[in-house]
Order: structure tokens, then sequence, then C-alpha cells
């Protein structure tokens, strides 16, 4: 294979491989030791609706989906780099794979967002002032 050098757009995927690989650890321990430490199956639905009400959490779950899509979806991107030989196909690989952390992305920020107190919500489903 052809050393195309520091400009060739690689370095900064290899870079940010490895960054995102360490601030996931940190961020890890604490969602694992957070949402299911003490408990045999994790936290019940209400604690976790408990925890997430505070902004805090929303963002450090948030922060932890941005870092685990980017680590996981760039690090098959770099399997597609070295592995197929056809640019054709890298590039449905690589549209493929961008959509689908999109996707990902986008259902797991509703989904953080959405999560409101289980006292906060009446019986029709809206939210109580």
């Amino acid at each position: 294979m052809r050393d195309r050098g520091i400009g060739s757009g690689g370095v900064m995927g290899w870079f940010f491989q490895r960054l995102t690989g360490i601030v996931l650890v940190p961020v890890l321990l604490v969602h694992l030791l957070t949402m299911h430490r003490y408990h045999d199956h994790g936290l019940a639905w209400e604690q976790v609706t408990n925890l997430m009400i505070n902004p805090y959490w929303k963002a450090l779950e948030i922060t932890f989906l941005v870092l685990a899509l980017y680590h996981a979806f760039n690090g098959l991107y770099a399997l597609f780099q070295d592995y197929v030989k056809s640019s054709g196909v890298r590039l449905v690989l690589f549209s493929l794979t961008v959509l689908g952390g999109l996707v990902l992305f986008i259902v797991g920020v509703v989904t953080v967002l959405s999560i409101q107190s289980p006292g906060l919500v009446g019986t029709a489903g809206k939210v109580l002032p």
C-alpha cells in the first residue's frame, strides 16, 4: 500500500480513534458505576428517570453516545479502508456506515432527551405543571 503522508486524512482519524478511546474509559466507568451499581440487574426504570431529569446526566449520556458511536464507526470505516479494495464498494460501505451512525445518534438523543420523571407525567401522558 502506498504511503500517502500526513495530508491524506488518515492521521486525524487515527488520532481521534485514540482520543475517543481514552475519553471513553472514564465516561464508561461513570455510566457503569451509576447505572449498574449495587444491583444485580441494574437500576429500576424509576431510578433511571430520576437520574435523567438532571441535565448533567443527560449531557453525560449524550457524550457517552457520541464518543461510542464515533469510536465504533470510525473503527469500522478503518477496517473498510484496509480490506476493501474497490473504491465504489468502499463508498457504499462508508455511506451505509454514516447513515447507520446518524440513525443510532438520533434514536439515542431522542431517547435521552425524552426521559421524564415518572412523578411528572399525567394519566393522558401529558406533563403536569
